[in-house]
C-alpha cells in the first residue's frame, strides 16, 4: 500500500490560523477512502489462506505461516489427559441468543424432548415436540417459565432452566423461528438471566461445534478449509479453557451469556446446521474431520501453550500486530505481523484486495461533533502500513477543531472495511447513477451499488422514487446477506405457487428467505412477489436478518414514534430496533404503511451493512 496522506481541500487556509481563529466553512466535500482489505488484520488471513492454498501451500504450512513460531499438534499431545475438553464429551457451551423473553421453535423430521427435570421443575421430558408443531419457552415473569404448543400453556410453570433435547443427530433437527437458525447437534440449553429473562445455549462436542462454523465459503481450497478448520478449532478451545466447564463458570460469565464463547463473531461466526447442509458443506465437513484435533501451538517456557487464534478475511499486505489490530497493550509472540502479499494475490480473487467508500463531510462533522469538516488526514501509520492515526480538522460554534482519532477507531465509527486506508476530498460525490444527483440518499446508494446489494433500474440509473416489491426486496436482503460474508442456503423450492414468470436469481432470493426464516410468505405456498413493500414490514425483515446474521438487536424501547401502535408487537420492536440501531433516521412518525421506496431502501440497507460489518470488526 502507497505510504501517503492527502491533505483535504480547505486544510491550507485552516491551518494558517491560530487556534480558535474564525473561518467561513465552504460548502461540504465528500471524502473518499481508499483501502485494501477486511477487518482487523491480525492472525491468519483467510483470502491469504486461499491464494497459499491456491500456490500448494499445505494447512499447517499456512497457519504455521500467519501465526509466527508455532506448530500443529493435537490437543491429546498437548493437554493434561484429566482436562475437561478431553474427558467431556460436550464441553463447549456455545451462546446463542441473551436476554430472550421467548423462544419459538419447531421440530424438523422426528420429536424432541422439552426437558425441565434436573434443569427446574416438573417430570422430564414435560413434553415430547413433534415435527411441525410450533412450541415457544415462555418467561411468565416473576422468575417463571413455561411451554406452550400453539400458543396454549403445556405442563406447569417453572424455573427459567430447561433443555430441548433430540437424538437422531443430525437427522432431527430443532429450528428457532424468529432467527431462522436451525440446529442439528449437540443440547439446547436454557437458563434465567436478569428481569425475567433468560439465555440460550448449545451444549455441544468440539468436533460436532466446527461443523456449524460458517467463516468461510465450503468451496474453496481444500488447504484453506483445512487451516479454517485448525484456526477455528483453536480458538473455540482456548476460548472454552479460559472459562472453564459450565459448571465452574463465574457469575458475571452466567450474567451475560451463561457461555465460554458466543455464537457470533464477537467469538465465531455458528451458524448450525446450514453450514453443513448448504452448497458444499460436505467439503467443510471434510476438513474438519481431516483435521479433527488439531491445534495451533506456541511454547511458553514452561509448555506448549493453545494460542488464541486470531482471524480476519485479509490484510492491505501486512498483517496486524495484536497492538496495531487489536488494541492490546502487551505484545503476543505468536501476533506480530507478517508479509502477507497472498491477500493481494490475484490467486486470492480477494474482492476486499482494493475498495474505497465516499462519506460525506456532513456525515463525519455529525460522527465527531463537529458542524463542519474541511479536512482528514492520516499523520501516522503503523509497520503494517495501516492508519495509526488520523486528524480531523473542521469548525464547532465557529472556531477551528483539530481532533486526532485512531485509524480502528475511524474505521469503526465510518463502518469502513479496514484501517488500511489512504483519504482525499472530492468536491462533487461521484456516485454511479445519474438520477439521484443531489438525493440525501446518494451516498448510501453508492455504498449499496459497491457492495453488489444493487445494480440499478438500467443504463445509469437507479430510479430512487421507485417503489420496492416483494421480490425486489428478496434480492436486496439476500445480496444484504452475502455482501456480508454470510452463506446463502440452497434456494431449493419452499413450495411458493406464485413465482411464475419470476427471473431464477427473484426465484432463488426468495426461497432463500424462507430457509433463512426471514419470511414465511403470505400463505402456506404464495409469497405475493408483485406486492409493494410497506415501511413497517421492511422493519421485520431487516431485524430478522440482522438477528439471523448475529447481529445482538437492542430492547425495541419505543423511540417516539406516534403512528405503530396499532401494529403488531413484533412490527413495533422492529420498527424502534431500526431507530436505535441508527439504521432509520425518521422520528415522530414512521409512516408505517406508506410503501417502501427505493432510495430509503438504499439507506436502509446501507446502515445494515454498517451494523453487520461493526459487529464482525471489518
Amino acid at each position: 500500500m502507497k505510504r501517503f496522506a492527502t491533505v483535504m481541500a480547505g486544510l491550507l487556509a485552516l491551518t494558517l490560523l491560530p487556534a480558535g481563529g474564525q473561518v467561513s466553512a465552504a460548502p461540504d466535500p465528500f471524502f473518499q477512502f481508499v483501502g485494501s482489505g477486511w477487518g482487523h488484520g491480525v492472525g491468519l488471513s483467510q483470502y491469504g489462506a486461499r491464494a497459499m492454498a491456491e500456490s500448494g501451500r499445505t494447512a499447517a504450512e499456512i497457519v504455521t505461516y500467519y501465526y509466527a513460531d508455532t506448530a500443529v499438534q493435537t490437543l491429546a499431545g498437548v493437554l493434561e489427559p484429566e482436562t475437561f475438553v478431553l474427558t467431556d464429551p460436550d464441553p463447549l457451551w456455545i451462546g446463542l441468543h441473551q436476554n430472550q423473553t421467548s423462544l419459538r421453535f419447531q421440530v424438523e423430521n422426528g420429536s424432541a424432548d422439552l426437558c425441565k427435570a434436573g434443569d427446574g421443575e416438573g417430570e422430564c421430558p414435560t413434553q415430547f415436540a413433534q415435527a411441525g408443531e410450533t412450541w415457544e419457552f415462555r418467561s411468565l415473569g416473576g422468575g417463571a417459565c413455561q411451554f406452550f404448543l400453539e400458543d396454549v400453556a403445556v405442563g406447569n410453570p417453572g424455573t427459567c432452566s430447561a433443555s430441548i433435547t433430540w437424538t437422531e443427530q443430525p437427522n432431527t433437527r430443532v429450528s428457532f423461528l424468529d432467527t431462522g437458525r436451525t440446529y442439528a447437534r449437540g443440547t439446547l440449553r436454557i437458563r434465567p438471566a436478569a428481569a425475567d429473562t433468560f439465555h440460550v445455549m448449545l451444549e455441544i462436542g468440539l468436533e460436532d461445534y466446527l461443523y456449524g462454523i460458517g467463516e468461510m465459503p465450503s468451496y474453496w481450497p481444500m488447504e484453506a478449509l483445512k487451516a479454517q478448520a485448525i484456526a477455528a478449532r483453536t480458538y473455540g478451545v482456548r476460548q472454552t479453557l479460559r472459562w472453564g466447564p459450565e459448571e465452574a463458570l463465574d457469575g458475571s460469565r452466567k450474567n451475560q451469556c451463561w457461555c465460554q464463547q458466543y455464537g457470533t463473531v464477537v467469538d465465531q461466526n455458528y451458524v448450525g446446521w446450514s453450514k453443513e447442509s448448504g452448497e458444499d458443506g460436505h467439503r467443510w465437513v471434510q476438513a474438519v474431520n481431516e483435521t479433527a484435533g488439531q491445534v495451533v501451538t506456541h511454547p511458553t517456557a514452561a509448555e506448549q501453550t493453545v494460542i488464541v487464534a486470531y482471524y480476519s478475511s485479509s490484510s492491505g499486505g501486512v498483517t496486524e500486530s495484536n497492538i496495531s489490530g487489536l488494541g492490546h497493550a502487551t505484545p503476543i509472540a505468536y501476533l506480530p505481523g507478517v508479509e502477507d502479499p497472498w491477500s493481494l494475490d490475484p490467486l486470492a480473487q480477494n474482492p476486499f484486495a482494493s475498495w474505497t467508500k465516499d462519506v460525506a463531510a456532513a456525515t463525519i462533522a455529525t460522527a465527531y461533533g463537529l458542524d463542519s469538516v474541511a479536512s482528514v488526514e492520516v499523520v501516522a501509520r503503523h509497520p503494517s502500513g495501516s492508519a495509526a492515526e488520523v486528524e480531523i480538522v473542521g469548525l464547532l460554534n465557529g472556531s477551528r477543531q483539530s481532533l486526532t482519532r485512531t485509524g480502528r477507531s475511524v474505521k469503526a465509527t465510518l463502518g469502513l472495511r479496514s484501517s488500511y486506508f489512504d483519504v482525499t476530498a472530492v468536491d462533487t460525490f461521484l456516485g454511479p447513477f445519474k438520477d439521484d444527483d443531489g438525493s440525501p440518499h446518494e451516498p448510501d446508494i453508492a455504498i449499496i451499488f459497491a457492495a453488489g446489494i444493487t445494480k440499478g433500474c438500467g443504463p445509469d440509473l437507479y430510479c430512487p422514487s421507485g417503489t420496492v416489491p416483494r421480490w425486489q426486496m428478496a434480492l436486496f436482503l439476500t445480496r444484504l446477506h452475502t455482501a456480508s460474508r454470510f452463506d446463502l442456503p440452497t434456494g431449493s423450492s419452499q413450495g411458493f405457487t406464485d413465482l411464475g414468470g419470476m427471473s431464477a436469481e427473484a426465484t432463488m432470493a426468495i426461497n432463500q428467505l424462507k430457509q433463512l426464516g426471514i419470511t414465511k410468505g403470505t400463505s402456506a405456498t404464495t409469497y405475493t412477489p408483485l406486492l409493494e413493500v410497506p415501511r413497517w414490514q421492511m422493519a421485520l425483515f431487516i431485524t430478522r436478518l440482522l438477528a439471523a446474521d448475529g447481529v445482538p438487536l437492542p430492547d425495541g424501547a419505543d423511540q417516539g414514534f406516534t403512528d405503530i401502535g396499532h401494529l403488531s408487537a413484533e412490527a413495533q420492536t422492529s420498527i424502534n430496533q431500526l431507530k436505535q440501531l441508527g439504521i432509520t433516521s425518521l422520528s415522530g412518525q414512521y409512516q408505517p404503511e406508506l410503501p417502501m421506496t427505493r432510495d430509503l431502501m438504499a439507506s436502509f440497507m446501507a446502515r445494515s451493512l454498517e451494523a453487520v460489518a461493526a459487529i464482525r470488526g471489518f
